[in-house]
């Protein structure tokens, strides 16, 4: 595992939303933004962004989480590889607060294939369970839009339920209000879209970033059997 680079996985996600920021403070700057949420009578977009900004600190503290976690793992493989023991990599950390290293005092303690298989299975629900969490907030954000799209169709039809019954001069109020609501439409479906899709990019990140932890803490749990298995067997 490489792990030159300390909180790499946080590194990238900083800068992934470093990009984002600077993409919604361009888009404020020149108008754009302001425009959209002014626009938005019915404030949809507006929750939208708050939903998105609050996953954003969902996944700043998970991408934190994994960078500690990998850390952590990186020390486990150092300390077996210049040790040699297999024994003392179980009290390195507190109980609970590494994963890679509550996965190998279980398969120190383990009888079978199956508890391994099952202990793997644990490890990857802790690195990537709650990120399930952020993948529905990602869907509720598109649905928002759409449903901003449904609502503001609705504002247009009404507005000329009454077509018949108009004069000349209401024509202008007519097309201004046809035009208010293909705005709500057209607004939060751009604002779900674009923030499921900003949700979707960091939560991809950290799905990859915790199979690679995965994957790094059962080549570590391999290794780790093969020291212990000679330890116990008195070839050490």
């Amino acid at each position: 595992m490489e792990h030159s680079t300390p909180y790499k996985i946080f590194l990238l996600w900083l800068l992934l939303s470093s990009l984002m920021l600077s993409g919604v403070f361009i888009v404020w700057d020149i108008g754009i933004l302001r425009a959209i949420l002014q626009q938005d009578i019915t404030r949809i977009s507006t929750i939208i962004l708050f939903v998105f900004f609050g996953a954003c600190v969902h996944c700043a503290w998970r991408s934190f989480y994994l960078a500690r976690q990998a850390l952590m793992l990186a020390y486990l493989q150092d300390e077996l590889v210049k040790e040699g023991s297999a024994v003392q990599l179980l009290s390195l950390f507190p109980r609970g607060s590494c994963l890679a290293q509550e996965y190998l005092v279980g398969l120190y303690q383990g009888r079978d294939a199956q508890d391994k298989v099952l202990l793997s299975e644990i490890m990857a629900e802790s690195l990537r369970g709650t990120h399930q969490v952020g993948w529905f907030i990602a869907g509720i954000v598109i649905k928002l839009g759409l449903l901003g799209t449904v609502v503001g169709f609705v504002l247009m039809l009404s507005s000329v339920s009454g077509l018949d019954k108009l004069d000349i001069t209401d024509i202008k109020q007519l097309m201004q209000q046809m035009t208010q609501g293909m705005g709500v439409a057209m607004n939060t479906t751009l604002v779900g879209l674009i923030s499921s899709m900003a949700l979707g990019v960091q939560y991809l990140l950290l799905d990859r970033c915790a199979d690679r932890l995965v994957v790094d803490g059962v080549n570590l749990g391999q290794a780790f059997m093969s020291v212990s298995f000679d330890e116990r067997s008195g070839t050490l």
